[in-house]
């Protein structure tokens, strides 16, 4: 469905959130995603609609382990808008998600899995990249 999503939304940033549980300091295991409507609409940044967030956070409650966006430019790396969002969540509001993104360009039909980054801001190492492990496939 992640795959889905971006590719159906491949002139803006996709977003949504990503469920499962935190498996451990440095290991969070996703097991669904829940698109979210990016009310920018806009291809260099994303923002959710905060009555679907919060639809989300009801129906799954403590099961949001972090939130994903596509960057459908190209760009390989967290802007400065992702990190300052990503210190003010993870930091700031000591909210532990992961933040996926999903490199573009995504000119074509989806024929292989596109570039995934993955961060976390920790308290005391600041900005960190994630290793991500894929069970099922792209």
């Amino acid at each position: 469905m992640l795959l889905n999503d971006v590719y159906s939304r491949r002139q803006m940033e996709a977003c949504g959130v990503l469920l499962g549980e935190r498996a451990s300091e440095e290991r969070w295991h996703v097991t669904q995603v829940q698109p979210l409507q990016n009310i920018a609409a806009s291809p260099t940044y994303f923002e959710f609609a905060p009555e679907e967030l919060l639809a989300i956070e009801l129906t799954y409650p403590d099961q949001i382990v972090g939130v994903y966006h596509s960057h459908p430019t190209g760009y390989a790396r967290a802007s400065k808008t992702d990190q300052q969002n990503m210190q003010r969540v993870n930091q700031e509001q000591s909210i532990p998600w992961v933040w996926l993104i999903v490199c573009g360009p995504f000119e074509q039909e989806e024929t292989e899995a596109p570039g995934m980054l993955a961060y976390y801001h920790d308290e005391i190492a600041g900005l960190q990249q994630v290793n991500i492990i894929r069970e099922n496939g792209p």
